[in-house]
């Protein structure tokens, strides 16, 4: 399967991920909460954005690199380091409840797994028949 069809069913499905988040949290639990998985997950959809982005820039299509090595490590770690920036600077905000804020930051990680376990399925049923 190629990439930009498997990131763009990734990416539909981390929004669909976040809004179900969101939606059930704005209903059942307070707005400190709510407002933790938004940014939560808004901070690591576009994470995962950005380490995509560098990663294919990083590789050619064959899967030879066509950047340097210690490029891709210094975006990394500089990615890393402005996530750790916004990290502290939302769970400072006292309006923000850390809980919501890793339940947020699951988005992406919930999103793979889904990903993963209907890909799965659809090739269990296909070899089935």
């Amino acid at each position: 399967m190629e990439w930009k069809i498997v990131y763009k069913n990734l990416s539909r499905l981390n929004w669909a991920t976040l809004f179900l988040l969101s939606l059930l949290s704005y209903f059942f639990m307070n707005h400190s909460l709510t407002l933790g998985i938004i940014l939560g997950g808004l901070v690591m959809i576009a994470n995962f954005g950005l380490f995509q982005h560098t990663i294919r820039r990083a590789f050619a299509a064959d899967g030879a690199m066509k950047a340097k090595r210690i490029s891709v490590i210094v975006k990394y770690y500089l990615r890393l380091s402005a996530l750790g920036v916004i990290i502290y600077a939302l769970i400072s905000f006292h309006g923000i409840d850390p809980i919501g804020l890793a339940i947020g930051f699951s988005t992406v990680v919930i999103s793979i797994i889904i990903f993963g376990v209907r890909r799965a399925l659809k090739t269990s049923f296909s070899e089935a028949t």
